[in-house]
C-alpha cells in the first residue's frame, strides 16, 4: 500500500418521501470516521487520508422495469430510463403552470453539461413530456453521474420554482379575496350618473350613415 493512498467511494443514495429537497446531515461524529491499521514494526509507516463518500438527497423510487422516478421539481416528474437510455419529463397533473419553460429549462442544463445527445431532445408521446437520450460511458457510472447532476439542478431550481409559485398565488389571492382594507361592500361606492370618458351616445359618422 503507496503512502498518502486516498480511498474514494461511490455516490451513495438516500431516499426520503418528505416535500423539497431535504437539508444534508452535519458531518458524522470525528470517532466515526477513525480508521485503525496495525502495521509491524518492520513495515514502513502508512498513511491513509479518508475522503467521506459523496451523498444526495433526493425524492426518488425504482419502478418495477428499472427506471427511476424523481419527484423533488413541483411542476413536472423526471424519469431516468436505463434500458432505453432516455431521460424523460412528465408535467404533473393539476399543475395549472405553463411547463414546458421549466422543462426546457432542464434539458439545457443537461446538455450544457455533456450529459444528453445534442439532437435527441424532443417532445415525447404523452402530453406535456420532453425527453432525450444520454450517451453511455464505459469508464464511469452513467445513471450514478445523472443523478448526481440532477440533483445539483434541482438543489437551488426547486426553491426558486416554490418562491415563484408562493407569488403567483398571494397575487391571485389579492384579486380574488381582497382583505378589508382593500375591498368596498356592496352600494358603499354610490353609483354617478355618468362613469369613464367615452360618451355613449356618441355614435361615429360611417355608422350614422349605414343606419
Amino acid at each position: 500500500m503507496n503512502k498518502n493512498q486516498e480511498i474514494l467511494e461511490a455516490i451513495k443514495l438516500f431516499v426520503q418521501e418528505e416535500e423539497g429537497l431535504p437539508e444534508e446531515p452535519e458531518a458524522l461524529e470525528a470517532e466515526e470516521n477513525l480508521l485503525k491499521i496495525v502495521v509491524k514494526k518492520e513495515k514502513p509507516e502508512v498513511t491513509l487520508r479518508v475522503r467521506e463518500p459523496l451523498t444526495i438527497y433526493m425524492k426518488i423510487r425504482k419502478a418495477l422495469n428499472g427506471d427511476y422516478l424523481i419527484y423533488d421539481h413541483p411542476l413536472y416528474d423526471i424519469v431516468i430510463m436505463p434500458k432505453k437510455n432516455k431521460v424523460v419529463t412528465f408535467a404533473k397533473r393539476g399543475v395549472n403552470y405553463e411547463v414546458y419553460p421549466y422543462q426546457d429549462k432542464l434539458f439545457d442544463f443537461l446538455l450544457r453539461r455533456g450529459m444528453l445527445e445534442l439532437d435527441s431532445v424532443q417532445s415525447g408521446n404523452i402530453f406535456g413530456s420532453l425527453e432525450a437520450k444520454y450517451p453511455i460511458n464505459d469508464k464511469v457510472d452513467t445513471v450514478e453521474t445523472l443523478l448526481f447532476v440532477l440533483y445539483q439542478f434541482l438543489k437551488g431550481e426547486v426553491n426558486d420554482v416554490k418562491t415563484s409559485m408562493s407569488y403567483d398565488d398571494e397575487i391571485s389571492s389579492h384579486y380574488t379575496d381582497p382583505d378589508d382594507e382593500d375591498s368596498t361592500e356592496l352600494g358603499e361606492v354610490p353609483h354617478e350618473e355618468e362613469k369613464g370618458s367615452i360618451d355613449p351616445g356618441y355614435k361615429p359618422y360611417g355608422l350614422v350613415y349605414r343606419l
